[in-house]
């Protein structure tokens, strides 16, 4: 048989398979089919029944306090449940007779409450809350309306924010009137006056609202309806025992990959495909009301560059699902593999809900990510086509690598047979350890996730403590404890040559600089407001703590648990199973994952890097615990000092390069390497 016949029966075996699966059908080709109208036409009803119940809503509050006349008398134009106004439509407000405010508040029966506070109060509190000292010096001696209500309620949130912009108003008319009164020769109302206008089309507003999303929706289904075929393809097969009866027959392996790989694309096509067409019928033709602005935004033409867009992705997202298949040994493996999965493809595709985020930024190399911004720019009508361009073939790239991946996982025996895999599982301990510990640091990155949506202290010395103190350190002790690993050879506790820690001072205020670089590069691709990081610096170096204090739970703690756990466990998990080089990447990549903040991930990953790099050269996790420590301290000083490193100064950065390459140097010529590495650094072959 030859080469292209073999592919072409493969391939109509696994479409007819596809075809003949109901369950495989539903979610790969009627999911997809139905869910699109479903959705616009579930949103749209939800968002016109939200705005009519906006029009017709009452706020309810309570007005207590020891000043409550002052502000009784500034409310009393407020309008009321049968106000007619069509201007105060959305705002209506009703005053009950509540005694226990924040009980009433607490039980929805006010939706927030307005406390009349005398000045001398109003001191009281700023003059209790250090923070707001600078408040307490411009304070004048005047009421002050004191607005409670419940952030996590939306009537609460939008009462109180319709009622303050209510007071605001009313201080501005008494503002102005006092100015009138005090011979002002011009009517405030007329100083200035400013009007808006805003350009944009209603093509563009709503192709930006929908070119938002799209990419993020079509991916999504993608792999809902891919992964179904693509985890029974490889391993479900697997599983079952038929993909090694398959391997045996005339069909050479590449052709058998070939053949499975062109049914998922072939599916993930057919689903880009179905929602393009779904835009246009439903939205271009009017079909569901969105706004006449859709139909502008949708047209033949736009749908048909939309498909071309979406071919490198269907690509990208069939091969990234048959290498996690082909690494799992069963199906319900491969389902477990599907979350991190899904996550790592979705992640990309909300670059377009980013501020300011071009194609002309470095963003254009980042794949998926590229095609999102490139499907919004086509769809508000204002696409750079050579960039589009560009992004397209940057993703097709990652889309051929990753199922370059896919072809390769085959040629692995131990993949096919999952002999390995079983040879682990019958043995536990170490061996099931190294095939384990990637799915427990999934698990703790998800538990690391839910404590600090959940878990919060005041005190930011009692967070740090239990947030790396405990949750950091408890990790690697259960996985020590349940794979029964002995610690010293785990978390690498054995001493470094004395060499080492010359590059490790001299290393730390250089990787600082370096990463400072990586910093403003990532920041051309994610631009980061400087409100943030100003806030995030704020909230690390509160005032009333002690500046030893901040560096014990922020320097020296995290330096020596956040170690244990990556340096030690994880690094010992897969320092056998991948080769150095993607041993630091994938240690120094997960490391920065569990830094939420997206604009922190860039150079704590960087810092995963080197640490794991100096790890498996030194032999021992005390390096990378001084490192990380000394890393910390000094930011957390030039922090505290308001000294920046020179952000446009770019021989700094040269200098802070050349000093890391020479503690490199020094910390391999000193070298003890990692036992278990799978290549040459053992015997000592130079970098």
């Amino acid at each position: 048989m030859k080469p292209s016949q073999a592919v072409g029966t493969i391939y109509r075996l696994e479409l007819r398979s596809l075809l003949r699966d109901p369950r495989t059908l539903l979610v790969s080709i009627v999911l997809p089919v139905v869910l699109m109208p479903l959705l616009l036409i579930v949103s749209n009803r939800v968002e016109r029944g939200r705005e009519a119940r906006e029009q017709a809503r009452t706020f309810k509050y309570a007005l207590v306090g020891t000043d409550t006349a002052f502000f009784r008398d500034l409310l009393a134009d407020l309008p009321g449940p049968d106000a007619e106004d069509a201007d105060s439509a959305s705002a209506k407000f009703e005053r009950v007779e509540v005694d226990d405010p924040e009980e009433a508040l607490e039980d929805r029966r006010v939706d927030f409450f307005v406390e009349g506070m005398s000045p001398e109060e109003w001191r009281s509190v700023l003059s209790e809350d250090t923070t707001r000292a600078d408040e307490l010096e411009e304070f004048n001696d005047t009421p002050v309306a004191r607005v409670h209500y419940r952030s996590n309620r939306a009537t609460s949130n939008r009462g109180s924010s319709a009622i303050r912009d209510r007071l605001s108003g009313v201080r501005r008319e008494l503002r102005d009137s006092t100015l009138v009164t005090a011979g002002f020769p011009i009517d405030p109302a007329d100083l200035a006056a400013m009007d808006t206008a805003n350009v944009a089309s209603e093509r563009e507003v709503s192709g930006a609202r929908l070119g938002r999303m799209l990419t993020m929706f079509v991916l999504l289904l993608m792999v809902m309806g891919g992964s179904v075929m693509a985890t029974d393809t490889l391993a479900g097969e697997k599983e079952r025992g038929t993909l090694v009866t398959l391997l045996t027959t005339a069909a050479a392996r590449t052709e058998i990959i070939w053949a499975k790989t062109l049914a998922v694309v072939t599916l993930a096509i057919a689903i880009a495909l179905v929602q393009v067409v779904n835009l246009w019928v439903y939205l271009g033709l009017g079909l569901i009301d969105v706004g006449s602005g859709f139909a502008a935004s949708i047209t033949p033409a736009t749908s048909g560059i939309l498909l071309v867009l979406y071919l490198p992705v269907a690509a990208l997202a069939a091969g990234v699902l048959l290498v996690t298949s082909a690494y799992a040994k069963s199906y319900k493996e491969a389902q477990l593999f599907l979350t991190p999965v899904i996550l790592g493809l979705t992640l990309p595709t909300l670059a377009p809900f980013l501020p300011e985020v071009t194609l002309s930024s470095a963003i254009i190399l980042v794949p998926l990510a590229n095609l999102s911004i490139a499907a919004r720019d086509v769809l508000v009508g204002q696409a750079n086509w050579f960039a589009v361009a560009v992004a397209w073939v940057v993703t097709g790239a990652a889309a051929a690598y990753a199922m370059r991946l896919a072809v390769g996982a085959l040629q692995d025996e131990n993949l096919v047979t999952g002999a390995d895999s079983d040879r682990a599982e019958f043995l536990g301990g170490p061996a099931l350890f190294r095939k384990r510990v990637l799915r427990w640091f999934v698990v703790f990155w998800a538990v690391k996730v839910l404590i600090d949506m959940n878990v919060a202290f005041d005190d930011l010395r009692i967070t740090a403590l239990f947030n790396v103190g405990v949750v950091f350190l408890a990790a690697p002790m259960i996985m020590i404890w349940r794979f029964r690993l002995d610690p010293r050879e785990a978390l690498a506790l054995r001493a470094p040559k004395p060499g080492v820690w010359v590059g490790v001072v001299l290393g730390a205020p250089a990787g600082l600089i370096v990463a400072t670089l990586v910093f403003q590069l990532a920041d051309l691709v994610i631009p980061v407001p400087r409100e943030l990081l100003e806030n995030f610096g704020q909230a690390l170096m509160p005032d009333d703590i002690p500046f030893w204090q901040i560096v014990l739970v922020l320097s020296v703690i995290p330096g020596i648990v956040e170690e244990l756990s990556f340096r030690g466990v994880l690094l010992h998990g897969v320092a056998s199973r991948f080769r150095p080089l993607a041993t630091c990447l994938i240690v120094g990549g997960i490391f920065g994952f569990f830094h939420f903040q997206i604009f922190r991930i860039p150079g704590t990953a960087l810092l995963g890097v080197v640490l794991a790099a100096v790890t498996l050269w030194s032999g021992s996790i005390f390096p990378a615990m001084l490192w990380h420590t000394l890393n910390n301290a000094l930011a957390l000083y030039l922090g505290s000092t308001g000294v920046e490193l020179a952000q446009d100064s770019w021989l700094v950065y040269a200098g802070g390069v050349v000093a890391l390459a020479l503690a490199f140097r020094i910390i391999w010529m000193n070298r003890t390497p990692y036992p278990g590495l799978r290549d040459g650094l053992a015997e000592g072959v130079d970098p």
